[in-house]
């Protein structure tokens, strides 16, 4: 049978040991509040019967104090193993995650929104404390105490035992009840923070085209009836938490006053002492404290459940096969041979025939929706052809390492991603631990030099959020930089001129005319300035070729 993500959270080797220790603490526990109470009944016993005075039972007094310190640090003991373990399986999971999201790539969470993955990554991760840093010790502890005092209650009031064996299974079903009310709300109020995480950062993402067209006022709206719904389902969850809350303690209330009233009457015929009745009225309530606390910390660990779910699911999620092969040397020829890329039930590719020799310039045209952006994908490897082959040097790409293959090459798209960091850390994303000289070499190359020079640190200069320092040309330049540093045997561009004026285009174009330069050049155009660079102009149309590709070709099997 399949386990829970919660159950597989719980199931790792941190939690594990975890729970023996919350198991043997919950043992010290129950010996020390057994001793704690035990002396306060003798203490009142004393003082009652005995007409002794306080002070002559100092020891008494001073073993209650000891007991009740010594339980106050055990529970200090298992609260900072659980936070120190939580604290642990969160780090690892998110680090997990982070290697892991790499290695599914861009094609295995195309679906995925990049709000609701920062949330997960995040929010999520730390939600995760609920479970294994509150439900799991409370979990334990529950398991060892209660069973322990109620048998010491049977053996010193079998009536008042019995009592508690019978009314402990109702507070845990009242516990259950509430906890699947809670289940269902803290699930809603997770879907609604991961939708509106979602929607932040896609609303973020194109805040500028949105103030450029009016229609900032409309998207905040929009954002606010997101928010408004997360609002509503966090107070469904508070609202379900406090019903848990009221449940237990009223159970635990009235069946705390039935063992009462039933050891009074008891003692009052005379069938119990002074001492050993009020044993078993101390030790009642600490039968239902840790169901109490159970409620909370259940509580908690719902909230955690969604999380737990959303995290496994992605760290379950198949791997891209990854071919052992090594790229072939050398500039690369690549062909695909009758490829056909689906979408679900649409074909973006259908057929294609494409030989890209080395040293060539191929510049892809089409109408929007043609397929190129697909032909690209498959190109870098992003992407597995449902039909056919890409061959690299007559190698199958899908056989060749991707690293290895991806070393070879140089992506440029149509809009660059920036660090924040410095000048140079953008640079170095070609090619990570380059020397300053090449750095600057490549930014002369790519005629950014002069621009870097007159920021405040040169190449040093840190960029901000989004290169808020660069504009649209520059931005453009620097990512040319970084292939050049990269010095790839295949550069794949991406609408590199999409943006830009025709003086900027002039000047980029010219830096990629020297960057083409021994290489083999790709490049996914709608401007007819580009294609001057290139030897070869291939117009695909309804993810065919229609014009410029090589027609007829076998597809190897």
């Amino acid at each position: 049978m399949a386990r829970g993500p919660a159950a597989r959270l719980l199931s790792l080797p941190a939690p594990r040991r975890l729970a023996v220790v919350c198991g043997v603490l919950g043992l010290l526990t129950w010996a020390l509040l057994v001793v704690q109470w035990a002396l306060v009944a003798a203490f009142v016993t004393a003082v009652v019967e005995d007409g002794r005075t306080p002070g002559t039972l100092a020891g008494l007094l001073a073993g209650v104090l000891a007991a009740w310190g010594a339980r106050a640090a055990v529970a200090g003991v298992r609260d900072r193993a659980a936070a120190r373990t939580s604290a642990r399986v969160r780090r690892t999971l998110r680090a997990t995650l982070l290697r892991r999201l790499p290695v599914l790539g861009p094609a295995a969470v195309a679906g995925e929104r990049a709000g609701e993955l920062v949330t997960t990554v995040t929010e999520g991760v730390g939600r995760l404390d609920g479970v294994v840093g509150r439900l799991l010790p409370g979990a334990v502890t529950a398991a060892v105490v209660p069973p322990l005092v109620a048998a010491t209650v049977l053996v010193l009031d079998p009536a008042a035992g019995a009592l508690l064996l019978l009314t402990g299974p109702l507070v845990l079903l009242f516990l259950w009840l509430t906890g699947t009310l809670a289940a269902r709300a803290s699930r809603a109020q997770w879907e609604t923070l991961a939708r509106l995480g979602a929607a932040l950062v896609d609303t973020l993402r194109v805040l500028p085209t949105l103030v450029a067209y009016g229609r900032a006022r409309g998207s905040a709206r929009w954002l606010a009836d997101v928010s408004e719904a997360h609002r509503r389902s966090t107070l469904r969850l508070l609202r379900t938490a406090f019903l848990n809350g009221f449940v237990l303690e009223f159970g635990a209330v009235l069946c705390t006053a039935l063992v009462a009233v039933t050891v009074g009457v008891r003692l009052f015929e005379g069938e119990l002492t002074l001492q050993r009745a009020l044993l078993v009225l101390l030790l009642t309530p600490e039968f239902f404290a840790p169901l109490r606390a159970l409620g909370a910390d259940r509580h908690a660990g719902l909230e955690g459940a969604p999380a737990a779910e959303r995290v496994f699911a992605l760290l379950d999620a198949p791997a891209p096969h990854r071919g052992t092969r090594p790229a072939p040397a050398g500039v690369p020829h690549v062909e695909l041979r009758g490829v056909t890329l689906r979408y679900g039930e649409r074909a973006a590719l259908d057929g294609v025939h494409l030989d890209l020799p080395p040293l060539s310039r191929t510049a892809l045209v089409g109408p929007s929706g043609a397929g190129k952006s697909s032909l690209v994908r498959l190109l870098l490897g992003f992407a597995v052809p449902d039909e056919g082959s890409v061959l690299v040097g007559g190698v199958r790409l899908a056989e060749i390492d991707p690293d290895s293959w991806r070393a070879r090459v140089a992506y440029v798209p149509e809009r660059p991603w920036l660090l924040p960091g410095s000048v140079a850390d953008n640079v170095r994303l070609g090619r990570p631990g380059a020397p300053d000289a090449d750095v600057e070499e490549a930014l002369a190359r790519a005629g950014l030099l002069d621009v870097v020079r007159r920021l405040p640190e040169g190449v040093r200069t840190p960029l901000g959020e989004d290169a808020a320092r660069l504009s649209g040309g520059e931005r453009v330049r620097l990512a040319l930089a970084r292939a050049f540093v990269r010095d790839a045997a295949l550069l794949v561009l991406d609408e590199p001129t999409g943006q830009l004026d025709e003086a900027t285009e002039a000047a980029v174009l010219a830096a990629l005319d020297e960057l083409a330069a021994g290489r083999t050049v790709v490049t996914v155009t709608h401007r007819t300035a580009p294609l001057a660079l290139h030897d070869r102009v291939v117009v695909i149309e309804d993810g065919a070729v229609v014009d410029g590709g090589v027609r007829g070709a076998a597809v190897p099997r």
